[in-house]
């Protein structure tokens, strides 16, 4: 079972190398070699840290601004998103539970 946080939220891009990075995102676009810059909407910390609640509302809130992500990757980092957001005791917005493909409550 995942673990949640409350604490404040700040991206930890600065703090990590790149691979660690792309590891606390919900989306990865690297095709070999990490590259933080292809790595979005980060929901932890660090690798194996808990999850950041107010890191998912962040990403709910930022999902449909994401530039150059295909719509398949949103959709399966939605579908993440919806599952973590459950996961800590969240309702997930009607517009993200859509990009998901899932239904409400």
């Amino acid at each position: 079972m995942a673990k949640y946080t409350d604490a404040a939220w700040s991206t930890p891009e600065s703090s990590l190398e790149p691979g660690e990075f792309c590891r606390v995102c919900l989306i990865d676009m690297n095709e070999g070699e990490k590259i933080k810059a292809k790595c979005k909407l980060p929901v932890r910390s660090r690798p194996g840290g808990p999850i950041n609640k107010n890191a998912l509302r962040n990403a709910a809130s930022r999902i449909f601004q994401m530039k150059g992500v295909s719509p398949e990757k949103k959709k399966v980092a939605a579908r993440k998103l919806v599952s973590m957001m459950r996961g800590a005791g969240m309702e997930p917005g009607p517009s993200v539970l859509k990009l998901a493909g899932a239904k409400g409550k």
